[in-house]
């Protein structure tokens, strides 16, 4: 029975009034076990993680007119091209198949790249340093100088993940090998690298003081190199995983969040403990962990799974009594819409007698129709007939009778002169005509017999044209139109074409009126049919409709089954309860002291403007800026590097002070003078990391563009520096 679980039953019993249904204690115990919550406090023991070597080598590609490039051959290299795994320290410079990869995967270009080679000068380097403990100083008298490589080395080393690197260095770097002292052990990693893919092994030398006898604790390759840190790293430092529940999920947190939060990097100053928005209160709780930490990290996730768990239930009781009431909705609306139809169909019925009836009636008129159609063709023709023989008599008269008129004409016309040669026709000669039978024109012989008719015309005209002209002189001359039955035949004859014409037509109407009025009737009766197959048919849906419809309505709402066992509720939430007092009454104490320290490390790193440091135990920061009260946001980027830094410094030297932090004293600055902090105040800082090294036994490394506090305060062992224009490797 723990007291844990005590707490738990009493705080039960004051929410219920009845202690006669109260759990037992050990019940209580098997509960929080089965959360996985831990029923006793974890003691924290700090265990100190030191780095005792570092060394990396490889080669460098320069341009031929780099300063260190000067008296070196340089070689073709194409665009792209991959280091050779095997090390080109000892290589000739003009072997490339040596120093690069040339099989295809070994060289990675784009199309649109220019494959041409470039000239670069191989350059082969190795650095190695033993940091000391307590501030070890990385400086440079210029950027860009390799400050941060050999910490992000460092930490490649110790995290398995090289995300930091530029795709240069990267590419120059192709072996490690970092030793670390983890409490009594001693262990080595070493790898070899292509490209920031790592290949190597972590190997235990031994223990502190005792000479080497290597065993190879884990081998990794590639993406498992942190996966191997992490197992050998974890419990080696009394590192429990974080249990974390996020939105749909719980999640554990291991070594990479842990190893995050030993850097500070002036580029990434969110949140205020650590690297991770949502592990801030974990962190800090590694930095001054109380001995329930970790049973309040517990506690709290197992209350936020059973709420997850809740919800999730709750959500999917909502979603299927909505499905149920949108299939009621749905199954009405079906009723409702085959009502609708039934409704617009037709309330007579007819049967298929009356159809083929009405359908024979239709076809035997259109048969009639048809053939009246074909007399009314020929009728037509016949009449078009009359009419052309009609317009030709009538033409043949008209042409006769012109004729007659026309030759009357010309035979009375008296020319003057002659048409052929225009000679003069005289008086004379005209008046000769009767009595020397002349015509008074050509002077031909003038047929007598005609001329008495008062036609002229040449004797030697032939004797029919002769006759026709004087026929025609004496008719024009009676006005006599000759006999007219030819064109009273065809008149007499169109008029009854015509008349047959139009009785027809009226018979067709007539018999089609009648065709298309039966063919209506027949439609609308087979439309009556088809009706009433359509209406047997809805009466068949209408009846299933409805009897899904009454399923639907006598079925109640689906209830919702909590999945949840609220005894376990209870538990997790006074355990959480309980655990989070007892967690803030260890805390708050000692984050007073914190805040102290906060705002005097802050005010000695050049942020003077801030008064009244408040840390609380959600790894929240107030304070006041001038006389206004801001958080740690509001603050300017350089504010904020100076109290995070502090905040780091503070947390980890009352840890130890303490005995209460699991932090294992290992502190990495990159760049602390990056926001424009003056000299003087990274000299502050310096010193006050050498105090706290001194009190909290920890190893801090500071690498920064301003050498000259390192070089004044740190010892020649401590500090590795760049002076001038030079690299620091």
């Amino acid at each position: 029975m723990s007291t844990l679980a005590e707490e738990i039953v009493g705080i039960l019993a004051r929410r219920r009034g009845d202690r006669r249904h109260l759990l037992a204690a050990d019940e209580v115990d098997a509960i929080l076990e089965d959360l996985k919550v831990p029923a006793s406090a974890t003691k924290a023991i700090p265990v100190p993680l030191r780095v005792a070597r570092i060394h990396f080598s490889g080669t460098k590609l320069l341009k031929p007119t780099h300063p260190d490039a000067h008296g070196r051959d340089a070689i073709e290299v194409t665009e792209g091209a991959y280091h050779n795994q095997t090390s080109i320290t000892g290589a000739a410079e003009d072997d490339i198949s040596i120093l690069f990869g040339d099989e295809p995967d070994e060289v990675q270009t784009s199309e649109d790249e220019d494959a041409s080679p470039i000239r670069l000068v191989p350059v082969p380097f190795s650095f190695q340093w033993r940091p000391q403990a307590g501030v070890n100083g990385i400086g440079s008298g210029r950027n860009l100088r390799g400050k941060s490589t050999i910490l992000n080395v460092l930490m490649w080393s110790l995290t398995g993940r090289c995300a930091r690197f530029q795709d240069d260095i990267k590419q120059w770097i192709q072996h490690v090998e970092v030793d670390w002292t983890v409490g009594p052990e001693r262990l080595q990693v070493t790898f070899d690298s292509r490209d920031g893919h790592a290949t190597g092994q972590v190997v235990k030398l031994g223990d502190v003081g005792v000479p080497d006898r290597p065993h190879v604790l884990g081998e990794f390759d590639g993406d498992d190199f942190g996966t191997v840190m992490g197992s050998l790293m974890m419990p080696r430092l009394h590192l429990e995983h974080i249990p974390v529940w996020t939105n749909t999920q719980k999640r554990m947190h291991a070594w990479p969040a842990y190893s995050s939060a030993f850097v500070v990097r002036a580029n990434q100053l969110d949140p205020i403990v650590g690297n991770e928005q949502t592990l801030g209160i974990r962190m800090m709780q590694m930095f001054v962990g109380t001995e329930w930490a970790p049973a309040q990290a517990a506690a709290t996730t197992a209350r936020r799974g059973m709420e997850a768990e809740q919800s999730s239930a709750a959500a999917k009781a909502i979603a299927a009594g909505d499905a149920v009431r949108q299939n009621r909705l749905n199954a009405q609306q079906t009723v409702d819409a085959v009502k609708e139809k039934v409704a617009a169909l037709p309330a007579e019925d007819s049967d298929l007698k009356t159809v083929l009836n009405l359908s024979t009636r239709a076809s035997e008129l259109a048969r009639q129709v048809h053939l009246l159609e074909g007399k009314l063709i020929a009728q037509a023709e016949l009449a078009d007939t009359a009419r052309q023989q009609l317009r030709a008599a009538k033409a043949r008269r008209h042409t006769k009778h012109e004729t007659a008129l026309a030759t009357r004409f010309f035979h009375r016309m008296r020319p003057s002169v002659c048409p052929r040669c225009a000679a003069e026709v005289t008086a004379e000669r005209q008046a000769a005509e009767p009595t020397k039978h002349e015509c008074s024109v050509c002077t031909s012989s003038l047929n007598l017999e005609a001329l008495e008719s008062d036609v002229i015309v040449a004797a030697s005209v032939p004797t029919a044209v002769t006759s026709a002209l004087m026929t025609g002189a004496i008719t024009a001359d009676t006005g006599d139109d000759g006999p007219i039955d030819e064109i009273e035949a065809a008149t007499a004859a169109l008029s009854a074409a015509e008349q047959r014409t139009t009785i027809l037509q009226q018979q067709i109407r007539d018999l089609a009126t009648q065709r298309d009025t039966a063919a209506a009737e027949a439609e609308a009766s087979r439309g009556r049919l088809r009706a009433a197959e359509s209406r047997r048919t809805l009466e068949i849906e209408l009846a299933r409709a409805e009897g899904a419809l009454d399923a639907l309505t006598q079925s109640s709402d689906p209830t919702l089954i909590d999945p949840v066992d609220p005894v376990r509720a209870a538990v997790a939430g006074a355990a959480e309860q309980i655990l989070q007092k007892w967690v803030k009454d260890e805390q708050d104490p000692l984050l007073k002291l914190i805040s102290t320290d906060v705002e005097r490390l802050a005010d000695s790193f050049g942020a003077s403007n801030l008064s009244r440091v408040r840390l609380n135990g959600a790894a929240s920061m107030s304070m006041l800026k001038g006389a206004r009260t801001v958080t740690y946001t509001d603050l300017t980027e350089g504010e904020k590097l100076r109290v995070k830094i502090a905040t780091a410094i503070a947390l980890v030297k009352h840890g130890y002070a303490n005995n209460i932090g699991r932090h294992p004293g290992l502190l990495v600055l990159d760049s602390p003078a990056a926001e424009e902090m003056p000299e003087a105040d990274l000299a502050t800082m310096v010193e006050a990391l050498q105090a706290v090294a001194q009190e909290a036994e920890m190893q801090i490394f500071v690498a920064t563009r301003n050498a000259g506090p390192l070089v004044a305060l740190l010892p020649a062992a401590s500090r590795v520096v760049a002076e001038g224009d030079n690299y620091v490797w």
